[in-house]
């Protein structure tokens, strides 16, 4: 392998293993200062946007875990289909911690450019994370 390639899918699992890790250097590694992101319906943020709703998401789930289910390679993109589990420990939206274990679908849509991670989409079960946790 040249410095041009790499394994995309060992990339992607890296990528959520250092964000469960809450391991914000090593993603700093594995993530372009140029990132855009879309989750869901919203707007497209950058990097540093992207990293302020992590770090919220875990505080209020500061265990949790993507569960890697499936992992789809075409070209620089990598889809990853994985369920998202953790205890709600600490605030999240305004919620009080319930101490209720939730597990959630999700799907991302990651490309990567030599090997730093350069889009991300993703779609995560809201509605169901909510009414695991009674909000809904």
């Amino acid at each position: 392998m040249d410095e041009n390639e790499y394994d995309i899918a060992l990339v992607g699992r890296r990528l959520y293993a250092a964000l469960d890790a809450q391991d914000w250097s090593r993603l700093d590694g594995l993530v372009s200062p140029g990132l855009v992101v879309q989750v869901g319906s919203g707007s497209a943020m950058g990097l540093a946007q992207w990293r302020r709703n992590q770090e919220a998401f875990y505080r209020g789930f500061p265990d949790g875990r993507h569960v890697i289910e499936d992992i789809l390679i075409d070209h620089e993109r990598c889809v990853t289909r994985c369920r998202f589990t953790g205890t709600h420990s600490g605030s999240f939206v305004d919620l009080a911690p319930t101490g209720k274990t939730v597990s959630v679908g999700v799907i991302h849509i990651d490309r990567f450019d030599k090997g730093r991670l350069v889009e991300h989409y993703g779609q995560l079960d809201m509605h169901g994370l909510l009414q695991q946790l009674e909000a809904v």
